[in-house]
């Protein structure tokens, strides 16, 4: 009697499972679609605007891509750092800039390297020059003092806010001037480049309108209407987790079927 009960029972979970099993095969997974997308990527090297701002298609592979725009008229800036130095032309300059906490103006003092075979000491808070005089006799020569004697008086030029510079082969204008450091300001062009990927979000245009990328064979599609992908990414989602759990009642009434099996026809003494 008890074997008859247990084999009923094995057969109702057989069924589940099987059941279970059989509704996995015929579900069929909902995929993302994107109707009538407000941009196709479909090549590199094809351009396309967003509200005025071009963009070209700087790379399209595996369902990603790369898009640039180049703002002509862009905004970029440097700072120099008090007591740093700067090249102009062939000599080198060292900014100074008062110790003040509003300064209006800073310098560049040209640098006089003394050479290799000078030979200093340093006297408490003075640097001096051992200079070899006639008889074998030595003096020491204040550094200043001995730098003006060899190379004569020291270029040195006034930066003001306004004034024009030249940086790095820039004209620039000097926009800022702090105890701290001298800003530089020039205009120049400057290409941002953005990344698409299936599913990315991305931010494109001048009024940083907000698109999904989507990738459908070898092209990427833009669509504004987020809000439609991530419904169908939410049924996707529920999908899955319908499948995972059809999943596990299959596994699960297979197994118990099997323990119910063995138990009720394993050999017993007496």
């Amino acid at each position: 009697m008890q074997r008859r009960a247990a084999g009923i029972y094995v057969a109702v979970f057989l069924v589940i499972a099987a059941g279970a099993y059989s509704l996995i095969g015929v579900a069929q997974e909902p995929t993302v679609s994107v109707e009538n997308p407000d941009k196709t990527l479909s090549n590199q090297g094809q351009k396309f605007s967003v509200d005025g701002r071009q963009y070209n298609v700087t790379s399209l592979s595996d369902g990603s891509a790369k898009v640039a725009w180049t703002n002509q008229s862009a905004t970029h800036s440097a700072a120099l750092q008090n007591n740093s130095t700067v090249e102009r032309g062939n000599t080198t300059f060292r900014l100074l800039i008062p110790n003040q906490s509003n300064p209006n103006r800073a310098t560049l003092r040209e640098v006089q390297n003394l050479t290799n075979n000078t030979q200093t000491v340093q006297q408490g808070n003075q640097t001096y020059v051992v200079v070899n005089g006639s008889g074998g006799n030595k003096s020491l020569v204040p550094v200043e003092q001995y730098k003006r004697q060899q190379f004569g008086e020291p270029e040195t030029r006034t930066l003001r806010e306004g004034n024009n510079f030249r940086y790095q082969n820039n004209s620039t204008t000097i926009a800022n001037i702090s105890k701290e450091s001298v800003t530089l300001q020039w205009t120049a062009p400057k290409t941002t480049t953005t990344s698409l990927s299936d599913g990315g979000r991305v931010q494109l245009g001048p009024n940083n309108k907000t698109f999904v990328a989507h990738s459908e064979g070898s092209k990427v599609l833009l669509s504004q209407n987020v809000k439609a992908y991530n419904e169908q990414q939410a049924e996707i989602r529920h999908f899955q987790e319908r499948i995972a759990g059809l999943w596990g009642v299959s596994i699960l009434s297979f197994i118990a079927a099997m323990l119910l099996a063995m138990l009720a026809y394993m050999p017993f003494k007496g």
